[in-house]
């Protein structure tokens, strides 16, 4: 039952072909009227107006053949055989002996040639194109009207129809071939940006985090061989921010491999047997609120921050760490505040600082990499957030981002990142 119901779908012309059939069949409609009007009319028993009411019958027919063309295919066919027999029997009873189209046919042939040979290509289709050829030529009585008649009202219809189906058959495929070769194309650039991903994901892997593991181990043997408590809280402080840095390194390595999570709970040994350094997984970047008091920012927290992941909670921490680096750098003298909203759904992140009171030291702005903001945003883009920044109308710089309140390492796919505002007078 499905199969029939696709079958029948596939063949369904739809609303357009339907549409040109009704305007095709309606201008034959008028022309038949306008020969009736022009005193085309019959002189048999059926009176004047049979040509007309006969024509004006097969042209309701024509207008189911697109739903059902065998059955209107035939039922033209019969038609066109019944005025043939009537034009023999009894001349002028239902095709005008002076008609100014020759040949005793519905008038509305070509029309229905044209619908069988363009829509229905079917060898019943077929059969009824030959019968009504051979109705118009006449074989029984041959002649030069007849053959001419019968090859414009029959077989150029059918020989137009198959063009112009055989055309849009192939429009069609050629569409459908660049269609496919482009979802190739698009799908060749993500294999290659996924295999790009993935190397460079173990490049990092191999050097970088190897580093970092070296710093942490060597941090952590400093702090219990050295008596000095300077030293020590230094080398404790190395220790943290390495085992942070480790933390961050590997979500992003799980993210450059599309979703895989490097997870070692308490220092395992890795794909070369290196020790990797021990990860947290409960570590959110930092305190908040040690970080503002720092940076002389007053914070303002709503809502419960167990709702973010951990995950969200680093990238918060770091977005927060950046804009208040770049007061401190561009924007002397200027108070910031700092706005956190947490949701069960997301994390909502505002930094504002007025407008500055000193000049920016010069060699303090030209001490950073000035992508940090550029940066923050395509972390945040992987993590299937928004970042915006821009200066305010007061002459301070606003810095407001917007993060999932969680995000599965499996779902973190790479975002497009936007693209980066125009240099601010006061960034923040």
């Amino acid at each position: 039952m499905t199969s029939r119901s696709a079958l029948a779908r596939a063949r369904d012309p739809g609303r357009a072909g339907h549409a040109v059939v009704f305007a095709i069949v309606v201008a034959y409609a008028c022309l038949q009227v306008l020969l009736y009007a022009g005193a085309q009319r019959t002189s048999g028993a059926l009176g004047p107006a049979a040509e007309l009411v006969f024509n004006l019958v097969v042209d309701g027919l024509l207008l189911l053949m697109p739903s059902r063309p065998r059955t209107v295919g035939v039922l033209v066919v019969l038609g066109a055989a019944i005025a043939q027999a009537a034009a023999l029997a009894a001349p002028g009873l239902l095709t005008a002996t002076d008609a100014l189209f020759a040949g005793p046919v519905p008038l509305a042939t070509p029309v229905a040639v044209w619908i069988l040979a363009y829509l229905r290509p079917t060898p019943t289709a077929f059969a009824c194109v030959g019968a009504l050829a051979l109705l118009n030529v006449q074989p029984w009585a041959p002649t030069w009207t007849g053959l001419y008649v019968g090859t414009v009202y029959t077989v150029l219809p059918a020989v137009v129809a198959l063009y112009l189906r055989a055309r849009a058959r192939l429009l069609h495929s050629l569409r459908e071939r660049v269609e496919i070769a482009e979802r190739e194309r698009h799908l060749l650039n993500e294999r290659a940006i996924a295999a790009e991903r993935r190397h460079l994901a173990a490049e990092m892997h191999d050097v970088v985090t190897h580093h970092v593991t070296e710093i942490v181990l060597h941090a952590g043997a400093l702090r219990t061989s050295t008596e000095d408590e300077a030293v020590r809280a230094a080398a404790r402080r190395i220790g943290d921010l390495g085992s942070r840095t480790m933390v961050e390194l590997r979500d992003l390595l799980g993210v450059m491999r599309s979703g895989e999570r490097i997870t070692p709970a308490g220092g395992t040994d890795d794909r070369d047997g290196r020790r990797t350094a021990p990860r947290s997984t409960d570590d959110r970047g930092g305190d908040l609120a040690e970080l503002t008091a720092t940076a002389g920012a007053s914070l303002r927290v709503g809502g419960d921050p167990g709702t973010a992941s951990p995950v969200i909670s680093r990238a918060a921490y770091r977005v927060v760490q950046e804009a208040l680096t770049n007061v401190r750098k561009h924007a002397p003298g200027a108070r910031a505040t700092v706005d956190l909203r947490y949701r069960p759904e997301a994390v909502s992140i505002e930094i504002l600082n007025t407008a500055p009171t000193a000049p920016a030291d010069p060699s303090l702005v030209a001490s950073g990499s000035r992508a940090g903001l550029a940066g923050l945003r395509r972390r945040v883009a992987l993590l299937g957030g928004t970042l915006r920044s821009g200066p305010t109308e007061q002459g301070g710089y606003l810095v407001t981002a917007s993060l999932p309140a969680s995000v599965p390492a499996e779902d973190r796919r790479e975002r497009p990142a936007p693209s980066d505002p125009p240099p601010p007078r006061a960034p923040a």
